[in-house]
Parts: C-alpha cells; sequence; structure tokens
C-alpha cells in the first residue's frame, strides 16, 4: 500500500449492544463514559426530511424545510422530522487517556441497535442507504434496544416489562454522557443532537432559543464539530467524514516516524464474550493502478453508487492526489518531490518539534474503513496481527470477510463515531488550543461559513423538558422507573395467582383421585 504501508495497523473493533446484552454491559459502558476525556458520537435515523409524502399526512410542507434559511424555521422542521422518525442506530466512541503524553487513547467504541416503540415514520432513500450499506434491517427489528423516545409511556400490559427495562438503560446511558460533562465530538452533527434530544432526553424544545440554550448548559464541556473545525483550520479538498479521517490518520502516521507528537489509539473491548465485533477487511489489488471516482472524492458520495466504474477507495483517492501534488511541485521546480498533498498550514503542522518520549512504546495509528466505502488494503499477516486490549481477556468474533473489491460496503455507527474521535485528537494535536475558538460551533447545511452558535442568550431561558429531566440526571443512577416497577409487581402478583392456581388444581387433582380410589 502506498502512503505508509509500512506502518502496522489495528483491526478494527467495537462492541455491538443489542436488546440481549445492554443488561449486562450498561454499568461498564457508564464506567467508560465517566473515564473518558471526550465523547464521539455519531447516529443513524428513518428519515431526514418528509419528500414524497402521501397525501394522506396532509403535511404542510412549507413547515418541514430542513435547509430553510432562517434558524428558527429550520429547527422547526428539524422537530417535526425528529418527531415523527426514529433513532435505528447509535455509535459511541469513549477516548480515554492512555498515556501521559498527548495524543495517546484507549479507546471504547460501542454500536448501539436501536427500535424505537413509538408508531413513526420510515424515509424509503434513508433505509434504502442503510441496507446498501450493510445495515441489518432483520437484526435491528429482532435485536434492537427497545425504547419510547421522550418519556417512557405507562405500559398498558406486563409483557411490556423488558421494553422499559431495555428503554431505561439506553436512556441511563445518555444521562451518563451529559453527567460526564466532557466536551462531545460530532461531525455534521446537528440532527444527530435533535434526534438524541428527542429519542432520551425528553421532548423537544418549541423554539430554537430554547434548545440551544438547553444543550449550553448539558454540555458545558463544549460541543465540537469536526466539519467545522476542517473547514476552519485546515481547509483542503473536501471535509466529509471518511476523507478526513483517512487524511488525518496519514498525517499521524507520517508525524510518528519524523519522532512528532502523534495520535496513538488502542482499541478496547468489554469482558463479554458473545459481543466483540471486529469490522470486515477487504483488500484491494493493484489499487494504485485503478482511475478514482472524482465525485467521490470531492463530496463523499456518487450518484452511481455501488455501479460506479471507478474507485471509491479512500486510501487511492489519497494516493492519486499526493501523486498528482507531486507532479505539480516537480513541474514548478518545488524542492521536495516526496512531500504528501498537504496545503501550507498542514506540512507546518506535519513538521512540528514536539519529541515522544525516549522509549515510549508508541502504536501506529489506525487506518480505519470510511464512513460509506470502508475499504482497506491491508495484508494478511497484519491483519492477523493484534493491537487489542480486551477486559479482561475476551474471543473477537470476526464476521465473514466480503469478496475483494474496493466497492464493499458496510455501516456502522460505531465507525462513524470513531472515525469522528480520531480526527478531533488529530486535530488536538496538530491546533492546541487553537480549538477552543470553535467550541461550540456547529455545521449549517448551505451556511458553512456561518455555524450555530451553542450559546445561552440573555434573551431566552431553558425549556420545560430540561427542567423537568436535568434533576433525573444529577441524581446519578436511576432507580426502576415507576412505570417498569408497577409492571414488575403486578407480574409478581401475576405469578403468585398462576402459583395459587397451579396448587389448587393440583390439590383438587389430589382429592379427585382420592374419590376415585374410594369408589
Amino acid at each position: 500500500m502506498q502512503g505508509g504501508s509500512d506502518a502496522r495497523k489495528t483491526p478494527a473493533i467495537y462492541t455491538d449492544v443489542t436488546r440481549d446484552n445492554i443488561e449486562a454491559l450498561a454499568a461498564d459502558i457508564r464506567a467508560q463514559i465517566s473515564r473518558a476525556k471526550f465523547i464521539a458520537l455519531d447516529t443513524e435515523f428513518t428519515g431526514l426530511n418528509i419528500g414524497n409524502a402521501s397525501p394522506v399526512f396532509r403535511f404542510n410542507t412549507a413547515e418541514w424545510v430542513t435547509r430553510a434559511a432562517d434558524m428558527r424555521e429550520r429547527y422547526k422542521a428539524m422537530t417535526n422530522v425528529a418527531k415523527t422518525h426514529a433513532l435505528v442506530s447509535m455509535g459511541l466512541s469513549a477516548f480515554s487517556r492512555r498515556h501521559t503524553y498527548s495524543g495517546s487513547y484507549n479507546v471504547h467504541s460501542f454500536n448501539f441497535m436501536l427500535q424505537a416503540q413509538n408508531t413513526h415514520l420510515v424515509n424509503p432513500t434513508s433505509i434504502a442507504f442503510l441496507a446498501q450499506n450493510g445495515f441489518d434491517l432483520g437484526k435491528q427489528a429482532t435485536k434492537g434496544i427497545r425504547y419510547f423516545s421522550g418519556p417512557n409511556p405507562t405500559p398498558i400490559q406486563v409483557k411490556t416489562l423488558e421494553i422499559n427495562t431495555e428503554g431505561a438503560l439506553i436512556r441511563e446511558i445518555f444521562f451518563e454522557i451529559v453527567r460526564a460533562r466532557r466536551p462531545l465530538v460530532i461531525h455534521n452533527g446537528l440532527f444527530d443532537l435533535v434526534y438524541l434530544y428527542q429519542s432520551f432526553f425528553g421532548p423537544l424544545p418549541d423554539t430554537y432559543e430554547s434548545f440551544v440554550y438547553d444543550l449550553s448548559e448539558a454540555f458545558p464541556g463544549g460541543i465540537y464539530d469536526t466539519k467545522v473545525i476542517a473547514e476552519t483550520l485546515a481547509p483542503g479538498t473536501a471535509s466529509y467524514l471518511a476523507y478526513l479521517y483517512h487524511k488525518n490518520a496519514r498525517i499521524q502516521i507520517m508525524r510518528q516516524k519524523a519522532g512528532d507528537s502523534a495520535v496513538q489509539t488502542k482499541p478496547k473491548l468489554l469482558a463479554y464474550r458473545e459481543v466483540s465485533v471486529q469490522e470486515p477487511v477487504v483488500r484491494l489489488a493493484n489499487g494504485s493502478k485503478k482511475t478514482y471516482c472524482e465525485s467521490f472524492a470531492m463530496h463523499g458520495h456518487c450518484r452511481l453508487k455501488t455501479q460506479c466504474p471507478l474507485s471509491h477507495d479512500i486510501e487511492l483517492i489519497l494516493n492519486c492526489q499526493e501523486k498528482e501534488q507531486e507532479e505539480i511541485d516537480a513541474g514548478t521546480g518545488a524542492a521536495n518531490v516526496n512531500r504528501s498533498n498537504l496545503d501550507t498550514s498542514q506540512r507546518t503542522m506535519h513538521n512540528g518539534t514536539s519529541k515522544r518520549k525516549n522509549g515510549a512504546n508508541l502504536d501506529d495509528a489506525d487506518v480505519r474503513p470510511s464512513k460509506m466505502i470502508k475499504a482497506l488494503d491491508i495484508s494478511e499477516s497484519e491483519s492477523k496481527e493484534s493491537n487489542v486490549d480486551e477486559e479482561p481477556a475476551v474471543s473477537s468474533k470476526r464476521q465473514s470477510e466480503p469478496a475483494s473489491n474496493d466497492q464493499a460496503t458496510y455501516h456502522t455507527a460505531a465507525y462513524d463515531a470513531f472515525m469522528t474521535g480520531y480526527i478531533f485528537a488529530s486535530y488536538s494535536v496538530l491546533f492546541g488550543d487553537k480549538l477552543g475558538e470553535l467550541k461550540n460551533k456547529i455545521y449549517r447545511m448551505g451556511k458553512s461559513s456561518e455555524p450555530l452558535l451553542v450559546q445561552a442568550s440573555p434573551y431566552s431561558t431553558n425549556s420545560t423538558t430540561y427542567r423537568q429531566t436535568m434533576p433525573l440526571v444529577e441524581k446519578g443512577t436511576q432507580p426502576m422507573p415507576v412505570d417498569t416497577a408497577v409492571a414488575a409487581a403486578a407480574a409478581t402478583d401475576l405469578k403468585s395467582m398462576d402459583d395459587s392456581s397451579d396448587s389448587e388444581s393440583n390439590s383438587s387433582s389430589d382429592e379427585s383421585s382420592d374419590d376415585s380410589s374410594g369408589d
């Protein structure tokens, strides 16, 4: 592989959390969140808009324009979508300090498969995208963690006990993120925040001002959007998630080779034997000889999708771009024809003077799959090397390996969360205190030069939802929700009644038997 082929790679890994294991894992997940230096989140949901909605719903489409110029109108539209659609998965990566030097992290990543119990809309385009990228809709239907958006409703039947327990656990995990007061990292994540609020915090505020006020209070460690950081401090060819991840991974590998401070991550698993997942590895053959798709290189998507005859492999794209830059430099008499496709500011970053400690055992930066086309050209021997700590030793379950081609696709929110966190870690090493200037600035589609400022206004106040929910967050671990406790008590009563009935039945049978024997 060009551009860092001698660097050792770590298998991409995360813990899959479903309705079958969330109860066993919840306490450990919350512990990792509480230890984190920062937390990265990503979500997948059933819709971004109501395109081609059935006329039977009689939607006022003017209230559903999620890219409206006016932020108040846009927020109203986004709340309409979040209240009528649902999350299907949430990815969480907790980055905790591994060593004392900058950029060294242990990383616990979790992929929560979710299944909303509220009746909700499904946008066929969104579901098609997920299915085309390997999202397992069958697993989501049978293994998804069942929850109700907003507060759990009182169950009508005792059989909803398990559903309410699952909902309480996933909500408590989200509360732990709020409780941790750590920096929250997203990538172009305004919609993610809207969905998360509605799903696990409570009904969305009526006004945009209250929503922003709530976010500023709920996350005092700040919200950082890696897309805003990239376009402000390191503008380049593209700023979509996969491109930024692979580009930053290369930068960090080069910094490490030069002896400069660099990001080093160590994926770690929880001690639960049935949930550890390694992402499939895709090997590329003669990738450097292929021609890449310029549309995908620029925007992270292509209208031809998997039918595109050109490569969507981001490693290949970066290789080609570096080669193109070398040829340009050679043509203009540049002294160093081997420099990478970094702009001036990024080359300055790479040549930093901060050295690693003597004798420090630094792991090579991970090079992981992209958001949409997760393709790697990793060698057989490298794929078998383990750079993963298990807590304690656990056997990882490897998924079946797909066919070798650079169009193989699969999709997890956990991967996106990890990539988002890695990019933030990279920028922390490269820019240091400058990141503080971009705290609480969220990317706005259509207005990239005017990010949304998450700041409490003196002319607004917290929402009713915030005032009702934060006391629950601040209490720490919640007791079993009242509705679930009622259901549990009812279940116990029913069991007692059943036992009593069985006892009476057995008694009657004995009496009948005695009577018959007496005859």
